[in-house]
């Protein structure tokens, strides 16, 4: 389902589905993670909700709070993503300890063409989310993701774009499309 007009990236609170259909396969980035063949099949084949919360510090800074649901499991505590660009450490369960940055940015400032491609006049006008990950451990690797509201097949979608660089330099782009389900 498509996000209503009124959410931008000003306000991107929602529930949200990954639509597995418009998104890229996650088989080969997950591999270079050094996800094992099982648990990368059962991610390719689970449901994924995020639901996600956005506001503002008392100091204006926002902050997007993030959970996800995985095969209809219990949502995971919130992850807070605060557009300030300093970096957080986070020992995530999944790929052990990460460090983090995020930050609201014109898209004409970013390096990559591909997290550049595809948003909308809205998305173009207030910026996207660029968020930084890496991790440091055994299969080292990093990205850089353009969260936002993109244009799919004529529909706007929360669309994030994602810049992957493996543990011996491998580069892949992955896009990742979100069903709108209401409000969080």
């Amino acid at each position: 389902m498509a996000v209503p007009a009124n959410l931008t990236t000003l306000n991107m609170s929602g529930k949200f589905l990954m639509n597995k259909s418009l998104s890229d396969p996650p088989e080969e980035m997950l591999n270079l993670q050094g996800v094992g063949w099982i648990k990368r099949k059962a991610i390719g084949s689970a449901t994924v909700k995020v639901y996600m919360k956005h506001s503002k510090t008392d100091s204006g800074v926002e902050c997007l709070s993030i959970s996800q649901e995985v095969g209809g499991g219990d949502p995971t505590e919130p992850e807070d993503k605060v557009l300030d660009w300093t970096e957080k450490t986070k020992d995530g369960k999944f790929f052990g300890p990460c460090v983090t940055k995020s930050k609201r940015v014109k898209v004409e400032e970013l390096d990559e063409p591909y997290l550049k491609e595809g948003w909308t006049a809205d998305t173009l006008e207030h910026g996207c989310i660029l968020v930084y990950l890496s991790s440091e451990g055994k299969h080292g690797w990093s990205t850089k993701q353009t969260w936002g509201v993109g244009e799919v097949d004529g529909e706007r979608r929360h669309v994030r774009h994602v810049c992957f660089t493996g543990p011996k330099g491998e580069k892949l782009q992955n896009r990742l499309v979100y069903d709108y389900l209401g409000e969080p």
